[in-house]
């Protein structure tokens, strides 16, 4: 049997649309997860966010592209839902996925320490983000913005669990390998 160049992209199309439409699926979940549930639950007065470290997973699996692509879905589904917000996160998230996507093909390995660390410093650089304006513009209390960052960074965390299985048992990676058990 002959494979023709037409199939070949045929089956290509095909898993782009199978891998882009689970991926929005991780998305809203996690989203309506964010801002439906856990909005309501605010400890010390700040919410959890844990979009970045799901641009986080998503780019450490995917790549730099991928990542950058999956984040500027995620930064405009964010800035939409959040009111106070423009173009913050559509901004930062590809950004953020293109830069971690950019180092695990390099340099990081697709390890949970790795990815933890990054994901940690993803959601701190948007905590910072969202406080920056504040800081800076409005002249704001320098030790309560700082404290509301290194609480929502923290009560973020736990959320970076996950995220990460998700996307490492991902069925359709662009590896197309089955992910590593160590």
């Amino acid at each position: 049997m002959k494979i023709q160049l037409s199939d070949l992209n045929l089956d290509r199309a095909w898993e782009r649309a199978r891998r882009s439409v689970l991926y929005g699926l991780y998305l809203l979940g996690f989203l309506l997860l964010q801002n439906v549930v856990f909005s309501h639950v605010a400890p010390f007065g700040v919410r959890a966010m844990f979009m970045p470290a799901l641009v986080a997973a998503v780019a450490l699996f995917e790549g730099g592209s991928r990542g950058g692509y999956f984040g500027l879905a995620a930064g405009i589904v964010c800035d939409l839902f959040f009111a106070n917000q423009t173009v913050l996160f559509t901004v930062l998230f590809p950004v953020t996925g293109f830069a971690i996507g950019l180092l695990a093909d390099f340099y990081l390995n697709r390890r949970f320490f790795t990815y933890a660390v990054l994901s940690v410093l993803s959601l701190f650089v948007a905590a910072f983000a969202q406080m920056f304006p504040l800081l800076v513009y409005r002249g704001q209390g320098s030790w309560a913005l700082w404290r509301t960052v290194i609480l929502q960074t923290l009560w973020s965390v736990p959320f970076i669990f996950p995220a990460y299985h998700l996307c490492r048992i991902f069925p359709w990676r662009a590896e197309g390998s089955p992910p590593s058990p160590y």
